[in-house]
């Protein structure tokens, strides 16, 4: 099968093209007819507001378009903006709007090592894992050739300072300790150098990802996000567009949710596994390929991370 990816400057010059689109243009001009608001001069806070529909995210967008931070263009129909409470109050009236929820902050999961299988079976030769955490040290000699800064949605160049997304690509797709030793691996930086990143900053990598993926994929969430209406429209976008996605929770069992998503506290491990998996079947989907993975359909709430006290309950695929 040819190669479905450029090399790594490619996906620089994609990352810096895809920051630039993701902040709305200073010259949009308002949806026709709509008047310009006035300054604002009560507090605002940020959000990050779901629409029914992608003309309906474009209105809105139009219409408040000074104070948009962010506007999906795949991920979901919707945008982060900062909004008073007058202005959450009108567009939570709005029937063009589905959702309306805080921005908040999102922190890194705590990963697991486990050994490395012994079987020559598949190394993820014809898949990329993609990395949705605090960015990869794509210079580490394990990687080779295969791992290359994707997109940093904190706006800088996807340098990792925790350390986090490197371990975890080391477990998915390392040469030494990784579960696919051949899989890419595109870091996706959506966390800040002092540990947590925002949800709008995740939901725009995702965003990044649902533009960009082509051919076998698979998506590494390592990242806490319970009850978000956005990050499981994200995600389960991201699904149905054929990305094997996995979150983390606090099981180790591999469990499979109705929309699709896959969550275990083995998190880079399965996604290594997906990414070996893909090698010999780069069609099989999400839920074709949690089923070889023997993944548990879990019809109930999953807990994330319970000793965390901001985390909440997971329903229906939530991350």
């Amino acid at each position: 099968m040819p190669r479905r990816f450029g090399l790594p400057s490619v996906y620089l010059a994609a990352a810096m093209a895809t920051a630039a689109t993701t902040a709305v243009p200073l010259a949009m001009t308002p949806a026709s007819g709509k008047a310009l608001r006035p300054a604002v001069t009560e507090p605002s806070r940020p959000y990050i507001v779901t629409a029914r529909s992608r003309p309906d995210a474009r209105d809105l967008v139009g219409e408040v378009r000074w104070r948009v931070r962010r506007f999906y263009t795949a991920a979901l129909p919707g945008f982060a903006t900062f909004l008073t409470a007058a202005e959450l109050a009108e567009l939570r009236a709005d029937p063009r709007v589905l959702t309306v929820e805080a921005d908040r902050q999102l922190h890194p999961i705590p990963v697991r090592r486990t050994p490395r299988p012994t079987d020559d079976w598949g190394t993820g030769a014809r898949a990329t894992v993609y990395v949705v955490d605090s960015g990869v040290d794509v210079a580490r000699p394990e990687f080779g050739d295969r791992a290359w800064h994707a997109f940093d949605a904190t706006g800088g160049t996807g340098r990792d300072c925790t350390g986090h997304g490197t371990q975890v690509a080391r477990i998915a797709a390392g040469r030494v300790t990784g579960i696919a030793p051949a899989a890419r691996i595109a870091s996706v930086r959506v966390l800040g150098c002092a540990g947590p990143g925002s949800l709008s900053d995740v939901i725009a990598g995702l965003d990044w990802i649902r533009r960009h993926a082509r051919g076998p994929s698979v998506a590494n969430l390592s990242i806490d996000g319970a009850d978000s209406p956005a990050l499981d429209t994200a995600v389960r976008g991201l699904v149905q567009a054929g990305v094997f996605v996995v979150g983390a929770a606090d099981s180790g069992i591999c469990q499979v949710t109705p929309g699709g998503e896959v969550f275990s506290a083995l998190a880079p491990q399965v996604a290594g596994a997906a990414a070996r998996h893909l090698e010999h079947h780069p069609e099989a989907d999400p839920s074709a390929l949690a089923a070889s993975l023997k993944c548990i359909p879990a019809h109930s709430a999953i807990r994330q991370n319970p000793s965390r006290s901001s985390n909440l309950l997971m329903h229906n695929g939530g991350l």
